[in-house]
């Protein structure tokens, strides 16, 4: 059970694949559906981000799903399930540091007048 805010509103995910890394399993069920899984890869991996919970690297999540379902290297599944694998995998070359580092430099590139 994952709690929301302050409100004490509760998210219960009823699916068996739900971990903390794959909440509610959605990156699980895209993978067994393989070609079958038409898409968007793109709405599945920003479902999966805004899943996870409050303070988990992002990162580190990816990584260890990865891992956990055997995709971290070699060919990526055809079509849309093989576009969130790709994705994933550039999730997980992002901890958390790296992209705070980066989204710095860009504003002070900004500041500086500078794009």
């Amino acid at each position: 059970m994952r709690w929301i805010g302050e409100s004490g509103m509760a998210i219960k995910y009823t699916s068996p694949h739900h971990t903390e890394d794959d909440p509610g399993g959605i990156i699980h069920d895209v993978l067994e559906a393989g070609p079958e899984f038409q898409g968007p890869a793109e709405d599945i991996v920003l479902t999966w981000t805004l899943r996870l919970a409050d303070g988990l690297d992002p990162a580190e999540a990816a990584r260890r799903l990865l891992a956990a379902y055997g995709i971290a290297e070699g060919p990526p599944p055809e079509g849309a399930a093989g576009r969130v694998v790709e994705m994933l995998r550039q999730a997980a070359a992002y901890p958390g540091e790296r992209l705070h580092g980066h989204v710095r430099r860009k504003r002070e590139g900004r500041r500086r007048g500078h794009r």
